[in-house]
């Protein structure tokens, strides 16, 4: 989703400040949910191939990654991912528990085949802004749990415009135009 919001008339020079402090805000502080790790049964590490699924674990956690959720929780919770082939798996496919949304049901996950079977825990975490797939990995973490990249912002691009703007016979105020893309929660 898209949002442009104009801000007028500001002192002059003030536009560069208030913009660039709210795209820095809006994008590094705002909480969200993302996935933080899965476990796929009978895989170990991300290096592999699940037997009757095309993508391999790889291709599937680059999927995983778009996936846009939200959670009541202040803990994290458990989503489950049952499916047998043929056919797509979506993130339709997922079973969120209570507080958990899954708000892009469309997104293709993984393509399975006539023999093809996928069971996958999921963990949602709330967080702020990125941490990568290393910062999520904990110490003790049971083997076949993969972290992932999460990027919790909702917003995933802000940019910023100034251009000058008219009070009576002054021109030289400023008048801020900022643009915010989200994702669709």
């Amino acid at each position: 989703f898209r949002s442009r919001f104009v801000i007028e008339p500001l002192e002059p020079g003030f536009g560069y400040t208030l913009g660039n402090s709210l795209r820095r805000t809006l994008l590094s502080s705002i909480p969200g949910a993302a996935v933080t790790s899965i476990r796929i049964d009978g895989v170990l590490h991300e290096f592999t191939t699940v037997p009757g699924v095309k993508e391999d674990v790889t291709d599937l956690i680059l999927n995983i990654k778009q996936l846009v959720v939200s959670s009541e929780h202040d803990e994290p919770v458990v989503m489950y991912l049952r499916k047998q082939g043929p056919g797509l798996v979506t993130a339709a496919d997922i079973a969120p528990p209570a507080g958990v949304e899954v708000h892009n049901p469309d997104l293709v996950l993984a393509t399975l085949n006539g023999k093809g079977k996928l069971e996958m825990e999921l963990t949602v975490e709330r967080g702020r802004g990125y941490v990568s797939a290393v910062q999520n990995k904990q110490v003790g973490q049971e083997i076949g749990r993969i972290p992932v990249d999460s990027i919790y912002s909702p917003v995933l691009k802000v940019t910023y415009k100034v251009e000058a703007t008219r009070v009576e016979q002054r021109t030289d105020f400023d008048k801020l135009i900022v643009d915010v893309e989200t994702k669709q929660a």
